[in-house]
């Protein structure tokens, strides 16, 4: 990364970050008092051997000693006050993030998606952010009480004696190597740790999510082997930290007590020569000992800056993407239902066309089933009429007005989307049927389901609509996942419905409830059904035969079977498997 954009994206960072100014304030006055307090002690233990103790005075004494207690108090209070505020201050800049990139994600148009995997995404908006916070937030801030406490030991230290001062600072040249070169490591090593720590989640994600498979295969053993496998990986790899962490410490402790060692040695001479006083050199002792955590802060940030600005480039790649929805436009209450396509052409990548010239019209509640071999084009048409993607050139008109002109979520309230595969979200199937209209009532999802006669089957279940319908819905079958998704149309009460491919994947037992919904659902309304099984186009007023981007065939299911057309072929072809 090179270094003017590492600066642009930390400068951008933290001016986004100053929006919090209240409790940005808290935090810096909480380091300066921080720093000042942990100056105090030394400097007031120096007063109270000097002038008291050795002097045998003993007449101020007390105060001196709860002057003492009060800067270990004020020590204790400003640590505080600056941990827990850091901490405040760290989560709201991290909610701020994680919002900005969820809302990102959910404005964003299909586009955006292609090149992106779920995965990805997630880590984007929870690791990233998480290392951000800790490092930018919670690490810079903690750095800068560190060097402003750093900058105060010295200053106090030359204050007392400059020759005692620079004799004690030959052993931070040392703490800096130790601390650089076990950084380095150490950063690494837990690195690898975390590395390992998600390829053991995946392995057991994988185990959990394709147990039927693996199952079916006999691979119980092999996936056992690789699990053992990581899991020794996973071991070696903390072994590893143990191992640095075990020679760091120790070698940290060492190079501090050799500044002490120093400070007592040199200082005990010059306190002998009468040089300086036995308290100066004891203030110096206790100075000497603070060097160790500020100098590891300070230092540890660096390497830990990189990771995190990288971290930051990645955020900021999703927050400055340009492939973000359009909801300008004007607001339909209803539609009749009428779609015209005018001409239209359509390409996802630039100079591929997947829809050529497309004319079609439909008129209100009509039934149009549209028809073809895979990829000729029959979803990017439902894709069009819901405005996830616009025309590339032509116009796709509802009730005469060009769809551009209409509010895409204004649009949506009116279209009855049923998708091929069905997503539920967790919890119950009454919140997953609301979730179409959140305004209805527990009463109109009841009514809705009676009304495509699906109510018995919900009632059927463990515990009715209370039922939990599992991770993504998988604690139901497809067909019984489809029955909520025509409930969930239904409860929108929408002029427009789109059944995209919603018998292709249910099974045998469930594929008539499913079609009796899929009917009652269309009564009355424009009804486009995007069909992989053939048969239920003899519902339709309509049928609309696409082929490598184009209508090749249109007209109802008799006229065009007795053409024996293409549409006649591909439904002889079909029927004859069946």
């Amino acid at each position: 990364m090179a270094a003017n954009s590492s600066l642009a994206l930390l400068k951008r960072f933290i001016g986004e970050a100053l929006s919090h100014k209240r409790t940005l304030a808290i935090v810096v006055a909480s380091i300066v008092g921080s720093a000042l307090a942990t100056l105090a002690p030394p400097y007031i233990l120096r007063i109270a051997i000097d002038r008291y103790i050795l002097a045998n005075n003993y007449s101020g004494f007390l105060a001196v000693a709860l002057l003492y207690l009060a800067s270990l108090v004020a020590q204790w209070f400003f640590a505080t006050l600056q941990t827990f505020y850091i901490e405040v201050f760290g989560q709201k800049v991290l909610r701020d993030l994680r919002a900005r990139l969820h809302e990102k994600v959910l404005l964003s148009n299909l586009d955006f998606f292609k090149d992106k995997s779920t995965g990805d995404l997630v880590s984007r908006i929870v690791n990233d952010t998480g290392i951000v916070n800790d490092v930018l937030v919670s690490g810079l801030l903690g750095s800068l009480g560190s060097l402003l406490s750093l900058i105060g030991i010295i200053i106090a230290m030359l204050l007392l004696d400059v020759k005692l001062t620079l004799v004690t600072l030959t052993s931070v040249p040392l703490m800096v190597i130790v601390a650089y070169y076990f950084g380095g490591k150490m950063r690494r090593a837990y690195r690898e740790t975390r590395q390992k720590i998600a390829r053991i989640s995946s392995v057991v994600e994988e185990s959990v999510a394709g147990v039927e498979t693996i199952r079916a295969f006999g691979r119980e053993s092999d996936v056992e082997r690789e699990f053992s496998k990581v899991s020794r990986e996973t071991i070696k790899a903390y072994l590893r930290v143990a191992v640095y962490m075990g020679l760091f410490w120790p070698l940290m402790n060492i190079t501090s007590l050799l500044s002490v060692i120093v400070v007592i040695a040199y200082g005990g001479y010059l306190a002998y020569q009468g040089a300086v006083s036995v308290g100066v050199v004891v203030a110096f002792i206790q100075y000497a000992q603070r060097f160790r955590g500020p100098i590891n802060e300070v230092i540890g940030l660096y390497d830990s800056l990189q990771s995190a600005l990288a971290a930051l480039e990645r955020i900021y790649e999703v927050l400055d993407d340009e492939n973000v929805e359009d909801y300008s436009g004007r607001e339909v209450e209803r539609l009749k239902g009428e779609i015209k396509f005018e001409d239209v052409w359509f390409e996802y990548e630039n100079g591929v066309p997947v829809l050529k010239g497309v004319n079609l019209h439909i008129p209100p509640a009509t039934k149009v089933a549209v028809v073809g071999k895979t990829g000729a084009g029959k979803t990017t048409m439902a894709n069009l009429i819901m405005r996830f993607y616009d025309p590339t050139s032509g116009k796709l008109r509802y009730d005469g007005i060009d769809g551009r002109e209409i509010s895409r979520k204004s649009l949506r309230k009116r279209i009855g989307y049923v998708p091929q595969e069905t997503y539920l979200f967790p919890g119950t199937i009454m919140e997953n049927i609301l979730m179409a209209n959140p305004e209805a009532s527990e009463e109109d999802v009841i009514r809705v389901c009676k009304q495509l006669s699906v109510h018995e089957f919900i009632e059927r279940l463990p515990q009715g609509y209370n039922t939990s319908a599992g991770e993504a819905g998988k604690l139901l079958s497809v067909g019984e996942r489809q029955l909520i998704s025509l409930a969930r149309a239904l409860l929108k009460d929408p002029d427009i419905v789109i059944l995209d491919e919603a018998l292709s994947s249910v099974d045998p037992k469930t594929e008539r409830l499913v079609q009796d919904a899929m009917l009652r659902l269309m009564e009355g309304r424009t009804s486009i059904i995007i069909a992989h099984r053939l048969g239920i186009t003899r519902f339709a007023d309509k049928v609309v035969v696409v082929d490598d981007g184009r209508i090749v065939e249109e007209g109802s299911p008799e006229e065009l079977l007795a053409k024996k057309g293409y549409f006649y072929r591909l439904y002889t072809s079909q029927m004859g498997e069946a």
